[in-house]
């Protein structure tokens, strides 16, 4: 027996191929091959008077023209969708139908329509005006600043929350390293708020978010309510992919999760930035309740319509980069210019760039030859050779120049800490920086010389406000130590130590754009 203890991993779940899904609706898959009803949910009988068995082999095109005769044409391309509400004569009242392409078939997924007029308001002194037309977020302008970003962002949350009538929105938006912060929240007086708190990266596992990366959302009305197997004639439903089903049934984990949280359904919208997963949509409920299909998708509209401003201030935030960068680059391209050797350039024109990037200090390496800026060369010579230990900066900055030609691929790379592999090599003592930005490049114009420039942060001990600890704890099961959710969401503050200002996505923009601009220089 295997004295170590197993964990297993949320990582390992087999989200896409569970073979089951929520009991709110029932799911038939059309083998494309075939046109044959290949998989049919065990509760099909409960929407179309058919029993599952019955329907698994029959002639799917048939059976559309029969029973939905308006389908249309069928979508084409993997993940994308077809809906309508159908008046079908099956004794369930009216369907509504949504039609997801796959690379094997179609995925046929219906649910009773629930009407549109939600009548239990989040919060009864704050009734959701359902039966109005769905809200909107302000008009677009030009431009947009950072504070009138933090107003659409609340409009966003509170609209949706007037659509669906949940007690709990939050705009969920991923950091870097895929932790994620509550940056808007729109919730009932009774609720507790998350808003500002931080979630460990390891509540939305990297499998996870890549179903929230292909589907434009998530929707788990009831919590209790038992999944519903996938039938097929071999038995075996597991290799039918779900990974576009909105009915996909829900991780034991992730269930367990919500109940940790007091929540009875949930509600999640994908924001896609650039094609990345930016943020969600979270919605959170202490009742099981569901959201009708129409008002999943006016919610996503409200995220598409979000999007457009976001892209407006983004567009304002880079135009402020690429007119800074001019003006901080002005006196070095002057020196350049007349002639001024890079190094000795750099040295006496880095602090523009010093203050853009919010830098304590820089080095500048080409080829083997070193070069201190900003605060770092004030107590020692401004260069020296790679083989230099005259000072401890010099040979900190020495490992970490080897350790970045080493390790990293990129040519821009960012960290807000020092990486282990890299730690373990340096003196345990106070270090003049905890952060990093590397810039490397070939200077044509200069023999092809191999540039390398770092940006440096010093410490920057800070708070960090967790929703709970977020190390999570184990708990025994059958097959060995698992991890499992944590019981409190109560907020939990961290002391940070060994970590720089991060760098945010402007910095990296600018990192770019400086990179761009350095190499026309060079």
């Amino acid at each position: 027996m295997n004295e170590q203890p197993q964990i297993l991993d949320c990582e390992n779940e087999p989200l896409a191929n569970s073979g089951l899904i929520q009991a709110g609706g029932a799911l038939l898959f059309m083998d494309k091959g075939s046109r044959q009803f290949r998989y049919v949910s065990a509760n099909a009988e409960s929407l179309l008077g058919e029993p599952a068995a019955e329907l698994l082999g029959q002639d799917a095109d048939d059976w559309l023209a029969g029973v939905l005769p308006d389908v249309g044409t069928l979508p084409t391309a993997a993940g994308q969708r077809l809906q309508f509400t159908a008046a079908v004569d099956l004794g369930a009242g009216d369907l509504d139908v949504l039609i997801t392409a796959t690379a094997a078939g179609w995925l046929l997924e219906l649910e009773p329509s629930v009407p549109a007029d939600l009548s239990d308001p989040a919060d009864p002194a704050d009734p959701a005006d359902s039966s109005a037309q769905p809200p909107s977020l302000a008009p677009l302008t030009d431009a947009l600043t950072t504070e009138q970003l933090h107003h659409v962002q609340q409009q966003l949350v509170d609209a949706i929350r007037r659509l669906i009538g949940y007690e709990r929105v939050m705009l969920y938006r991923f950091h870097p390293d895929w932790t994620g912060e509550v940056i808007a929240e729109s919730a009932a007086a009774r609720a507790k708020t998350y808003l500002g708190l931080r979630f460990p990266a390891s509540d939305i596992p990297a499998i996870a978010r890549a179903l929230y990366a292909q589907t434009p959302y998530r929707h788990v009305p009831d919590t209790h309510a038992a999944p519903v197997p996938i039938l097929s004639r071999s038995g075996e439903a597991t290799d039918l992919d779900l990974t576009w089903s909105d009915l996909r049934s829900v991780s034991p984990v992730h269930l367990q999760y919500l109940e940790n949280m007091e929540v009875k359904s949930s509600f999640s919208v994908s924001i896609m930035v650039e094609g990345r997963l930016w943020g969600l949509i979270a919605c959170h409920h202490p009742q099981a309740k569901t959201i009708p299909l129409a008002r999943r998708e006016d919610c996503r509209a409200l995220v598409a319509a979000y999007l457009e401003r976001f892209r407006l201030y983004q567009r304002s935030v880079q135009q402020e980069i690429h007119e800074d960068l001019a003006r901080s680059l002005e006196q070095l391209r002057a020196a350049l210019g007349a002639g001024t050797p890079i190094a000795a350039a750099f040295a006496e024109h880095f602090e523009p760039l010093a203050q853009r990037f919010s830098a304590s200090g820089g080095a500048l390496w080409i080829n083997r030859d070193l070069t201190l800026l900003g605060d770092l060369a004030a107590s020692t010579d401004r260069t020296d050779s790679a083989d230099s230990t005259d000072s401890t900066d010099s040979a900190e900055l020495s490992l970490l120049h080897q350790w970045c030609l080493r390790e990293q691929a990129e040519a821009i790379t960012s960290f807000d800490h020092l990486p282990d592999a890299l730690l373990s090599q340096l003196p345990d003592q106070p270090r003049a920086f905890s952060g990093f930005l590397s810039i490397g490049m070939r200077a044509l114009q200069h023999g092809n010389a191999l540039l390398q420039l770092y940006l440096l942060r010093p410490e920057e001990v800070s708070e960090i406000a967790w929703a709970g600890d977020p190390e999570k704890p184990l708990a025994a099961t059958p097959d060995g130590l698992r991890l499992s959710p944590r019981d409190s969401f109560d907020k939990w503050v961290e002391v940070r130590r060994g970590f720089s200002k991060p760098w945010s996505e402007a910095d990296r923009f600018a990192a770019e754009q400086l990179r761009e601009r350095l190499m026309q220089l060079l």
